[in-house]
């Protein structure tokens, strides 16, 4: 598939409205990602002016390096996630009776599983990296800010569904298990991290 982010966005919203399986819902929730993460470099960005000091601006300067990784990359997982779809999807109507098939199979399926578990995870960051630096931001920015935040867990538990519905093709139970647990825990920081900004912002 090609790159999904090249497309004009009316063009994105009409592939993802096609009654076709891919883009879909892991692909909506890496762009959600992106747009909060690219909302709050835009926050970060109105951060800095003439008065901020030499340790703050250093703060945000590092905010502002790991938002950007966040939304290239959350960017990157819009067609990844379309991509690694398409292939299990592909691979779920092939044969699998032989151990090699299987396999196979099985690694189709973790790929499959690891570009929502790492939209889960570019969101957690972009998350921490807001809360933590959330005094440093302009006040002008908090509403932008908490709009961020709340996109980010949104998109992370949008992507956490895509990641639940998969598991069930994953036929190691104790990697079921690990793979469930972490999700949770990490969609439980998502919300403290959300919450905490959204109070800082209406307070």
């Amino acid at each position: 598939m090609h790159d999904l982010t090249k497309l004009p966005l009316d063009d994105f919203l009409d592939r993802l409205a096609d009654r076709t399986p891919a883009p879909g819902g892991g692909a909506a929730a890496a762009a959600a990602g992106a747009l909060a993460a690219a909302l709050a470099r835009m926050a970060i960005a109105f951060s800095v002016n003439k008065k901020t000091d030499g340790a703050a601006r250093n703060r945000i300067e590092h905010a502002a390096s790991r938002l950007r990784t966040a939304d290239e990359v959350l960017r990157a997982l819009i067609t990844g996630d379309a991509d690694a779809y398409a292939k299990l999807s592909h691979a779920a109507k092939q044969d699998r009776s032989s151990t090699p098939e299987q396999a196979r199979y099985k690694r189709v399926v973790l790929d499959a599983l690891a570009v929502p578990l790492e939209i889960v995870a570019f969101c957690h960051d972009a998350l921490s990296v807001l809360d933590d630096l959330k005094s440093d931001t302009s006040r002008y920015m908090h509403s932008d800010l908490a709009a961020s935040a709340i996109l980010a867990e949104a998109a992370a538990r949008a992507a956490a569904l895509m990641v639940r519905v998969n598991l069930a093709e994953l036929s190691d139970a104790a990697a079921r298990t690990k793979i469930e647990s972490d999700l949770e825990a990490t969609l439980t920081k998502c919300r403290l991290r959300r919450e905490s900004i959204e109070a800082f912002v209406r307070a």
